[in-house]
């Protein structure tokens, strides 16, 4: 039996997932799923959010909940790539209820962002203008210079030669 602060962490760090809005028909699109990670039923919810996503791929709710899937599961790249599409699709979706941080935001699109941005990937549909693609402007030409002739060669210094010795002074004899 797990200890509550583990249903906790279970809950709101390994399972922070599940969005669920309610239907006409009372079941709405994650809310099954929502449910049973509720009751700590993991396997059963990964079924239904995948129904959820087979019956109604374009749904928010549905993508998100995939990504979610996707990335307690291992599927890292594929969870980027469905955060980012709900990020698109969310936007202005405010579910019915949800299990993730308050902190994330109010929109499907606001906690997809909140869970790329928690794993440090910037995201063009959540609004990182760092990500988005600029192309690339070629360089500007650059002026090249002409070179410059070589140095012309300098005359090497010569030593001045030592003057003769002066010629030796013979004394006189004084006789």
């Amino acid at each position: 039996m797990r200890s509550s602060s583990s249903k906790v962490t279970f809950f709101f760090l390994v399972l922070p997932l599940g969005l669920s809005t309610a239907g006409c028909s009372g079941m709405g699109v994650g809310a099954a799923g929502f449910n049973d990670v509720l009751a700590g039923n993991w396997d059963r919810a990964r079924i239904e959010f995948a129904r959820d996503y087979q019956d109604k791929p374009e749904h928010p709710i549905a993508v998100f909940n995939m990504g979610v899937t996707h990335q307690h599961d291992g599927n890292i790249g594929t969870a980027y790539t469905l955060y980012s599409e709900a990020a698109v699709r969310g936007k202005g979706y405010v579910p019915d209820g949800t299990l993730e941080p308050p902190s994330s935001g109010v929109t499907v699109a606001e906690h997809a962002c909140a869970r790329l941005h928690r794993d440090n990937r910037l995201d063009a549909n959540c609004g990182d203008q760092i990500a988005l693609e600029v192309p690339v402007a070629p360089p500007a030409p650059i002026a090249e210079a002409t070179p410059e002739p070589p140095a012309a060669v300098e005359a090497q210094a010569t030593t001045v030669p030592a003057a003769p010795p002066a010629p030796l002074r013979r004394k006189q004899d004084r006789n």
